[in-house]
C-alpha cells in the first residue's frame, strides 16, 4: 500500500538521514549509556499526567472547531484524538489525520473530509503556538537561542530561509485558504477547482468536487480572525501542557544546573519543545522519528547542554510521546470494536482519497 508512494520514500529516507546525522553528530554510545543508566525515570509517571492533559486541551480545542458540523459530539472526542496519534506513531506517511477523520465520521455520522479541514486548521495553529513559545524563550532571555537558531538552521540546506519556510508553510498555506474562504463564496472556490480539473472526466470530476465541498465545510469553522484568535488561544495550553511534561523528564536528567538560572531553564525547554516539534513538518516516517530527535538535541546543544545528555534526553522524551498514546490508542480501539486495519480498509475507498493524498504533503 506505501512502497509505491513517493511520500513513503522520501519520509524514510528523510528519517534515515536525519538519525544518521544524530548518531554522527551526537551519540557515543559508551557515554550515551551512562547518561541513560544515571536518569531519575522517577519523573516520567508524573511527566505522562502532563501529557494527557495536553490531549484534553487538543480534544477541548477539536471540539470547538466541530461545533459547527457537529454541535455536541455524541460520543468522546478525546478517544478519536487517541487513536489518531496512534495511526501516526505506526503508520507512515502520516496518515494518522486521515484515520482519525474517517473515525470520527464512524462514530459522529459527519463528514470524513469536513473533519479533517478541522485538523487541517488545527495543524496550522499548532504551528504558531511553537512559534510564540521560541518567541517568548528569546523575550525570557535564554543564554544562547539565537546561536541555537543558528546552528540548526546551518544544519538545514539553504540555512535559515528555509528553516523559516519549512516551518511557516503549514500556518500560510492554511491561514490564505481561510482568508479566501471567509472572502470568497464556497460556490466561486468549488468553481475555480472545477477549471483546474478540466481534464479530468465527468463522473470523477464531479465526486471529487463533492468531496472538496465536504472539506470546505471543515475549512470554513474559522471564517473571522476572531475565530483563529480563539483556536489559538486553545493551542496555548495544549503546548504548554507538553512542555511540563518535556520538563519533569528534564529535571530527571539534571538539567536544571546547567543553566545560571530557573528562568532560563524553563526557556531552554520551550526551545527544545519548539525545535523538535517543528521539525515534524520536515519528511519523516511514522512517529517523526529522527527530525524530532536531531533538531531537539541540536537546540539543547547549542544552548550548552552536552552532546550526550541532550541525545539520550532528546531519544528518552521521544518514547515517552511515543509509547502511551500508541498503547492506549490500541487499548480504546479494540474496546470500541474496531481494529487499526479495519479503519485503513475505510480511509482506501475512493471517497477518502483526496484526503489521504493531502495527508502525504
Amino acid at each position: 500500500m506505501f512502497f509505491g508512494n513517493k511520500a513513503f520514500w522520501l519520509g524514510t529516507i528523510g528519517s534515515a538521514v536525519f538519525l544518521a546525522v544524530f548518531v554522527i553528530l551526537f551519540v557515543d554510545f559508551d557515554k550515551i549509556g551512562g547518561v541513560l543508566g544515571d536518569a531519575n525515570y522517577a519523573y516520567v509517571a508524573p511527566s505522562l499526567l502532563f501529557y494527557f492533559i495536553a490531549v484534553w486541551f487538543r480534544s477541548a480545542r477539536w471540539k470547538f472547531l466541530l461545533r459547527p458540523l457537529l454541535g455536541s459530539p455524541r460520543k468522546s472526542v478525546y478517544a478519536v484524538v487517541i487513536v489518531g496519534y496512534m495511526a501516526n506513531n505506526l503508520i507512515p506517511v502520516r496518515i494518522g489525520e486521515v484515520v482519525r477523520s474517517y473515525y470520527l465520521s464512524l462514530r459522529e455520522g459527519c463528514s470524513a473530509p469536513a473533519a479533517f479541514g478541522t485538523i487541517a486548521v488545527e495543524r496550522a495553529t499548532d504551528v504558531l503556538a511553537l512559534l510564540f513559545f521560541l518567541a517568548a524563550a528569546g523575550l525570557m532571555g535564554t543564554v544562547g537561542v539565537e546561536r541555537a537558531v543558528g546552528d540548526m538552521s546551518s544544519n538545514v540546506p539553504g540555512g535559515a530561509a528555509v528553516l523559516a519556510t519549512a516551518a511557516l508553510l503549514p500556518f500560510i498555506a492554511v491561514f490564505a485558504v481561510v482568508l479566501i474562504i471567509s472572502t470568497t463564496s464556497s460556490e466561486t472556490v468549488l468553481g475555480w477547482f472545477s477549471r483546474l480539473m478540466f481534464m479530468v472526466g465527468k463522473s470523477i470530476r464531479t465526486r471529487l468536487l463533492g468531496i472538496a465541498r465536504r472539506l470546505l465545510e471543515g475549512l470554513t469553522v474559522v471564517s473571522s480572525p476572531a475565530d483563529l484568535a480563539k483556536v489559538f488561544a486553545w493551542s496555548l495550553p495544549v503546548w504548554a501542557s507538553e512542555a511540563v511534561m518535556y520538563y519533569l523528564i528534564a529535571v530527571g536528567f539534571d538539567l536544571r544546573p546547567v543553566f545560571d538560572s530557573q528562568i532560563e531553564f524553563i526557556a531552554a525547554i520551550l526551545v527544545f519543545t519548539s525545535a523538535a516539534n517543528l521539525a515534524g513538518v520536515l519528511p519523516s516516517t511514522a512517529g517523526s522519528w529522527g527530525p524530532f530527535d536531531f533538531f531537539g538535541a541540536a537546540a539543547l546543544v547549542a544552548l550548552g547542554v552536552g552532546q550526550e545528555v541532550a541525545a539520550a534526553y532528546a531519544l528518552t522524551v521521544h518514547v515517552v510521546l511515543w509509547v502511551p498514546p500508541t498503547v492506549v490508542g490500541a487499548v480504546l480501539l479494540v474496546l470500541d470494536g474496531n481494529s487499526l486495519s479495519g479503519l485503513m480498509k475505510g480511509v482506501n475507498e475512493p471517497d477518502q482519497l483526496i484526503i489521504r493524498e493531502s495527508s502525504s504533503v
